[in-house]
């Protein structure tokens, strides 16, 4: 009793609320999508957009918003990504238009990447000693990985009950609380080490988003539309952009020594995978019980097993990990996932609910294994003064998955007649498939690797 009373802090307490709304928001509007569309109008890519405004403004953001927190104080920084993300999901619950909510998600996306990164700088700092900080980022990643598993089931009961404007509207009690909470909390102590990099991070959110915009579209028209061939040069151009503006810094939004180590590496391109499966399929999944006649709630219940695993798997990776090290997790979890997909893909050709639980199950199972294994991994393999870049950027790798994950699967669904084939959605699972299992050898080829060259 007394290990757990000691670690109920202000830093802890302000700490845990914030990441709360930022995972729930992760995944409450998948079962919203049909709803959006009858209220909206909108056809499929305005549906991709209203999850992936948040996604893409997070993955790009957070990088600078680590340098943000440790440059002007871990409680100022979490101080003003609350009120940002209290104030965009204002707005998203009483916008009237479909470029409205995607402009509000984009934003709560900006407070989402500051209240994050904030977050993990005031454990740090209220938590010196490393035992009782591993503890409490563990709850930490508990109220996140909970909140994301509960999204869809929440979301279906405030649809049901209220209407989707209740999505957003009921984070602001909970931001309330975590501002109250925050300004209480001691923040970590201002560093100078890290500076901004605005032209890095203007050319980075311009690659991703101008490459998620190509993507979205090419679901919509084809790969041959001038908007596409348009974006998809704008994203060239961005990324040749930021690689040169980065090459010209002595002080990187990536430094160089983070991916000189081959397994830090190629964990981020795992993450890139897990989420570029996960995010996709709960976005078709979610789709296809709605048109096939599921409401709201029903749809939140569906998705049970996968997200209740999905939080309950976190343990067993960890458990895996203080066991066997990160390698078995890591493989094992991916190859879950993997076989998940294509479990799914089968299940899709009976017209029964029933025969889509197995693969659910497995899917996140695998990934919550992995993912635990991957931030073990990759924390291990850098030097402790690039641990929170590190950390940052594997997170950064998830979410870009995440973003382009929604949007391929979108391709691969079409419009909305697409949604409700069989033979489509089974491509898009397949396509996850294939992304895991081409992460599953490169990332046995990397460890086993690096454990020879270790003996």
């Amino acid at each position: 009793m007394s290990n757990h009373s000691s670690l109920v802090t202000p830093a802890l307490l302000a700490a845990c609320p914030a990441f709360v709304v930022v995972s729930l928001d992760a995944t409450i509007a998948n079962v919203a999508l049909e709803d959006l569309r009858l209220a909206f109008g909108g056809n499929l890519a305005t549906l991709e957009w209203v999850l992936n405004a948040y996604t893409v403004a997070f993955a790009g953001l957070l990088l600078s918003a680590g340098a943000a927190s440790d440059r002007l104080g871990a409680r100022l920084c979490y101080l003003f990504g609350t009120v940002i993300f209290l104030t965009a999901s204002v707005y998203c619950g009483m916008t009237r238009t479909a470029i409205g909510l995607i402009s509000g998600r984009a934003l709560q996306g900006v407070g989402a990447a500051a209240m994050v990164t904030a977050s993990l700088a005031l454990i740090a700092a209220g938590f010196p000693d490393r035992a009782r900080r591993s503890r409490a980022i563990a709850i930490w990643a508990m109220c996140g990985g909970s909140a994301m598993a509960a999204g869809p089931l929440v979301g279906g009961a405030l649809l049901d009950l209220v209407g989707w404007r209740a999505l957003f509207l009921i984070n602001v009690p909970v931001l309330l609380i975590a501002l109250y909470l925050g300004w209480s909390a001691q923040g970590a102590p201002v560093q100078r080490a890290r500076s901004f990099d605005p032209m890095g991070q203007g050319a980075a959110i311009l690659t991703l988003a101008s490459f998620t915009v190509a993507l979205v579209e090419a679901g919509q028209k084809s790969f041959a539309s001038s908007t596409v061939i348009a974006a998809l040069v704008v994203a060239a151009g961005g990324l040749l952009l930021f690689v040169w503006i980065e090459k010209r810094r002595t002080d990187p939004m990536l430094p160089p020594a983070l991916f000189a180590s081959s397994r830090f590496t190629v964990c981020c391109l795992a993450g890139f995978a897990l989420n570029f499966g996960f995010y996709g399929m709960l976005f078709a999944l979610s789709l296809r019980f709605r048109m096939l006649g599921f409401g709201s709630f029903e749809t939140g219940l569906a998705l049970l097993p996968l997200t209740l695993c999905l939080s309950g798997a976190n343990l067993l990776g960890g458990a895996m990990v203080s066991r066997y090290g990160a390698q078995v997790p890591i493989l094992g979890g991916l190859a879950l996932a993997c076989l998940g997909y294509v479990a799914l893909a089968v299940g899709m050709n009976i017209e029964t609910y029933g025969w889509l639980v197995p693969g659910m199950f497995v899917v996140g199972a695998g990934s919550a294994i992995a993912v635990t294994a991957l931030s073990s991994e990759a924390l291990s393999v850098i030097e402790t003064s690039l641990a929170g870049i590190a950390g940052g950027t594997l997170t950064t790798a998830r979410q870009i998955g995440g973003a382009l994950g929604v949007a391929c699967y979108g391709i691969f669904l079409g419009g909305a007649d697409g949604v409700a084939s069989t033979g489509r959605m089974q491509l898009a699972l397949l396509t996850g498939a294939a992304v895991l299992l081409t992460a599953v050898l490169l990332s046995a080829k990397t460890l086993r690797a690096a454990e020879m060259a270790a003996r």
